[in-house]
């Protein structure tokens, strides 16, 4: 095992170098490789290794001509991050019980969002609200017993989503025919 790691390595370290390597197979049918010609040894052509190019840094960018504030603005997304963007409450797989329709949801941002984004709230794939600037909570009508999936995505003023984040949580609803069934939970 470790004669065919030590060829290899030898093959890798003659690839790089980008010589001639001879391969011949000696009496006792044991493979060789070098880069020195032997008696009866075939010359082996080993492809260029593959190379990666790595995209210009964007401080390097900053020398291409210049465009007007407005225009950048336009043409790229904004590169700000947020470290953490969550649904704090419906929790994930959370039950909610006897809820009345209304669903109060509070999220959580770190660093603050920023005063040119805005969130907006999904309930089951369809937009239910934007929230007001500095706004991190909400209360959502017409939430009804059943299995819901909550997104919540940050927006920057081009309306490109800088971040996003899902709830799936269920509502209960006690049941008026039979409110002495103990598999439901108290009101």
């Amino acid at each position: 095992m470790s004669r065919v790691i030590f060829l290899l390595l030898i093959m890798a370290s003659i690839a790089v170098s980008a010589a001639e390597v001879f391969r011949w197979v000696d009496d006792d049918g044991v493979v060789h490789y070098s880069d020195r010609p032997a008696e009866g040894a075939e010359v082996i052509t080993i492809p260029n290794a593959q190379t990666f190019s790595t995209p210009p840094r964007r401080d390097m960018q900053r020398n291409q001509p210049s465009t007007t504030g407005a225009q950048a603005a336009a043409q790229q997304p904004e590169l700000f991050s947020y470290r953490s963007f969550e649904i704090v409450s419906p929790g994930q797989q959370e039950i909610l019980w006897n809820t009345g329709g209304e669903l109060n949801v509070a999220l959580s941002a770190r660093p603050r969002i920023q005063a040119t984004h805005t969130i907006f709230l999904y309930l089951d794939g369809e937009e239910v609200q934007q929230l007001a600037r500095g706004r991190m909570q909400a209360s959502l009508s017409d939430v009804f017993r059943g299995e819901h999936t909550l997104r919540a995505d940050v927006k920057d003023a081009n309306g490109n989503r800088v971040a996003q984040t899902e709830s799936s949580f269920t509502v209960q609803q006690t049941s008026i025919q039979n409110p002495n069934n103990p598999n439901v939970a108290p009101r």
